[in-house]
């Protein structure tokens, strides 16, 4: 074999260019959706009657909402979403919903008569729904 096959370097510098390029070309379509702050507002609903309202965009700091129900549920809110975290209801479907942050995401504990409904301006370049 001659040295100089063994010498030539495994990344060139149009490699290393097109890499660089690339991460900036991600970067500017991902971070325009993620810095735009459009308000999204989480209504609480117990026995058919809004009892909570709360902009997430304004929440600092993660907290928690225990409803007067009957089996309880527990709500946490974190900045930017919000999710049930804990229910005393036999099949735990609201809890294994996960975290609501989009417009548009909804979650309901049936047997304790509560919804989340997160309200706002939706995201024309986010899927409308997703499934699991």
């Amino acid at each position: 074999m001659s040295t100089e096959a063994n010498k030539r370097s495994f990344i060139k510098k149009a490699d290393v260019l097109l890499f660089v390029f690339l991460l900036i070309l991600c970067a500017l379509l991902i971070l325009p959706s993620k810095l735009s702050s459009t308000p999204t507002t989480a209504k609480i609903y117990s026995g058919g009657k809004m009892v909570k309202s709360i902009n997430l965009n304004e929440v600092k700091e993660t907290y928690t909402i225990e409803l007067d129900c009957t089996p309880k549920a527990v709500i946490t809110v974190e900045p930017n979403c919000i999710y049930y975290s804990k229910a005393d209801c036999p099949d735990k479907l609201c809890v294994n919903c996960g975290k609501l942050s989009h417009p548009g995401d909804t979650a309901a504990c049936l047997p304790s008569e509560t919804l989340i409904v997160l309200e706002g301006q939706k995201d024309k370049n986010q899927p409308d729904a997703l499934t699991y």
